[in-house]
C-alpha cells in the first residue's frame, strides 16, 4: 500500500471512532510507521491530524474570532455563535452533550464539530488553534475536545513549544526541529485511534500550543521544510530529541531498551571537532550537581520505588549504600546500585532519573549522564547524597541545544539531522 493511501485509510478509521518529549516518552510498542513514496515530485496537501486538547473532561469552552457555528459530522447546522461569545459543554445523559451559551442552553447528540465558516481559528479551553474542534463522548460522563488541523499548522504550534523561539541566526536548528516534529507526526498518525485523536497536546507526544505560541521565524521553518520528514530504510524514524545530551547523545538501548533496535540512535558525539568544546555547552545543565539529605533521600524513594519495584518495595526507611558502578561512556549510561532496607537494586538508564528525583512530586532527574557519585554517612545510613551530573533529558536522538550551536557554527538542518540520527535520509513525504 502506498505511504498516501495508508494515512488516508488510519485519518478515515480515526473518523469512524470519532523536556520536552513528545518525543520525549518511552516507548511501549514501535509505532506504525508507513512506507515513504515521493510521488515524483508532486505536491501533495499534508494530512489532517487530530490532537487531544482538552482529554476526558467534564466541561470544556469554545469561542472563536469568528461568528462560529456547532455542526453534526453531516454539516448539519445545530447552533450558531457571535465572535467573542463563549460557550461551555458538559456531557449530558445518552452519549449527548449539553451547550451553554447566551440565551440559554440546549443538548446535541455526540460527535459535534464547532467551526468558523472559513475554519480559520478556534478557541478551545482559553487557548486559540487553527483548523477546528471536534467534540466527542468519553465513557458515561465526559467529553473530549480535539482540534482538527492541517499536520503544518499543528507543527506551527509544536516548533516553538519544542524549542523555543531562537534567532535568524538559529533557523537551521529550527528547521531541523521542524523535520524531527513532522517525522514524529507522521510516524505516529493514527497511534492513539482508541481514544479519538492522534496526539496529545502535551510531552506524552509532542508539546502543542496552538496559534498562540506561533513565531514568524518558526513559521519561515517549518514552510522552508515543508513535508520533509527523515527515513531509515525508507520508512519515518523514531525521532527522538531532548534538550541537552551534556557531551554525548545516548544509545536508545541503553535508556529505553525497545525491540528491535533502532541502528540510527546510536550515540553520537556532540564535541567540536578540534577543540575541548561542545555544540551543547551553551545550556545551564550541560553540567549539573543535585543533593539530597537523608530526610530527603527517604521521601523520594518512598515515593518512587513502589512504581519501580512494582510494590515489591513499599516504603524506604534505611539507605545503608549508594554507589556509581558505572560511569557513561560514549553512548553508555549510568548504572547505580542503590541498597534500601536490605534490598538491592540496580538503576540503569533513565530509570535513574526517574527514582532518583531531586525532591518528591513530578520534576525527574536532569539525566543519568552521572559523572560523579558522593556519600557521607551517619549511623550506618547514607546521611547525604550528592550526584554531579551532565545534560537535561533522556539524551536519545537530537540534542536540542547542540543543534542550536552547529546552526550557529554554520551547519544546515540536514547536517544537523544527520549528526544526530546517523545513516538516515531526509525525504519528501508530500
Amino acid at each position: 500500500m502506498r505511504w498516501q493511501t495508508a494515512v488516508l485509510c488510519m485519518l478515515l478509521t480515526a473518523c469512524s471512532r470519532g523536556e520536552n518529549l513528545g518525543a520525549g516518552r518511552p516507548p511501549t510498542t514501535e509505532p506504525r510507521r508507513p512506507d515513504v513514496t515521493a510521488g515524483g515530485g508532486v505536491r501533495r496537501a499534508a494530512p489532517v491530524v487530530r490532537v487531544g486538547i482538552a482529554v476526558d473532561t467534564t466541561a470544556v469552552t469554545v469561542s472563536a474570532p469568528a461568528d462560529f457555528e456547532l455542526r453534526r459530522l453531516t454539516g448539519e447546522v445545530l447552533a450558531r455563535g457571535r465572535a467573542g461569545e463563549s460557550w461551555e459543554l458538559t456531557r449530558a445523559a445518552g452519549g449527548r452533550v449539553r451547550v451553554a451559551r447566551t440565551g440559554g442552553e440546549d443538548e446535541y447528540e455526540l460527535p459535534v464539530r464547532v467551526t468558523t465558516v472559513a475554519e480559520d481559528f478556534i478557541d478551545i479551553a482559553g487557548r486559540r488553534y487553527r483548523g477546528h474542534a471536534l467534540i466527542t463522548a468519553r465513557g458515561d460522563d465526559r467529553i473530549t475536545a480535539v482540534n482538527v488541523v492541517e499536520l503544518e499548522q499543528y507543527l506551527l504550534g509544536v516548533v516553538p513549544r519544542e524549542m523555543g523561539r531562537r534567532p535568524a541566526s538559529e533557523i537551521e536548528a529550527l528547521k531541523a526541529q521542524a523535520v524531527a516534529a513532522r517525522t514524529y507526526a507522521v510516524g505516529n498518525l493514527g497511534g492513539r485511534g482508541e481514544l479519538g485523536f492522534d496526539y496529545y497536546a502535551t510531552i506524552m507526544d509532542q508539546v502543542y500550543g496552538g496559534a498562540a505560541d506561533e513565531d514568524s521565524i518558526v513559521s519561515r521553518a517549518v514552510l522552508e521544510t515543508r513535508g520533509e520528514i527523515i527515513t531509515y530504510q525508507g520508512r519515518p524514524i523514531l525521532a527522538y530529541y531532548s534538550s541537552t545530551c551534556g557531551g554525548h547523545t545516548a544509545d536508545i538501548q541503553e535508556s529505553w531498551p525497545i525491540r528491535p533496535p533502532q541502528p540510527y540512535l546510536r550515540g553520537v558525539s556532540d564535541q567540536i571537532p578540534g577543540t575541548d568544546h561542545y555544540y551543547c555547552e551553551s545550556s545551564s545543565r550541560f553540567h549539573w550537581r543535585t543533593e539530597w539529605t537523608r530526610d530527603q533521600l527517604l521521601a523520594v524513594l518512598g515515593q518512587t520505588l513502589a512504581a519501580h519495584t512494582g510494590n515489591a518495595i513499599t516504603t524506604a526507611r534505611r539507605v545503608t549504600d549508594v554507589r556509581l558502578t558505572r560511569r557513561p561512556t560514549g553512548g553508555q549510561r549510568a548504572i547505580v546500585e542503590l541498597s534500601v532496607d536490605g534490598h538491592q537494586l540496580t538503576l540503569r538508564g533513565d530509570s535513574i532519573r526517574w527514582v532518583l528525583r531531586p525532591a518528591p512530586g513530578p520534576a525527574i532527574l536532569n539525566s543519568s549522564l552521572l559523572s560523579a557519585l558522593a556519600t557521607s554517612r551517619a549511623d550506618g545510613q547514607v546521611d547525604r547524597l550528592t550526584i554531579e551530573g551532565g545534560g537535561w533529558g533522556h539524551g536519545i536522538g537530537m540534542c536540542q541545544v547542540g543543534a542550536m550551536g552547529r546552526a550557529r557554527a554554520g551547519q544546515s538542518y540536514r547536517d544537523i539531522l544527520t549528526a544526530y540520527y546517523t545513516d538516515t535520509s531526509i525525504d519528501r513525504a508530500y
